[in-house]
């Protein structure tokens, strides 16, 4: 026994929680004190505006990826209806807007913009 707990010996290794990367431990949680700027998303041309403010994301080249990446950007699940999850979609919100709503798992139709 070396008296260390589990989250010890994994933060010692450089990993997260369940054996993450810490990085990829920071970019999954809403934590309040990370950096909006470090959660990125894959650029999708179709999905450029925050669905909470309507404001683009900034988009910048990701060099490792070689790819085009959106920051202060996450991936959330807006739910049509309670009773229908099968009609629910994901969008693009901005960490910060998602933070001013309280960080939830998820979004309702009531909170994100219509888009016609």
């Amino acid at each position: 026994w070396t008296g260390k707990d589990k989250k010890s010996a994994a933060a010692e290794n450089g990993e997260g929680p369940e054996g993450t990367s810490e990085a990829e431990a920071a970019a999954s949680s809403m934590d309040d004190t990370a950096d909006p700027d470090s959660f990125t998303v894959l650029a999708d041309e179709s999905r450029d505006r925050c669905l909470i403010c309507g404001i683009n994301f900034g988009m910048f080249f990701d060099q490792d990826e070689g790819e085009f990446m959106y920051k202060n950007c996450k991936e959330v699940r807006v739910e049509n209806d309670e009773t229908a999850i099968n009609e629910s979609e994901d969008v693009f919100v901005h960490v910060t807007c998602l933070r001013g709503l309280g960080s939830p798992e998820f979004l309702t139709m009531d909170q994100v913009l219509q888009v016609s």
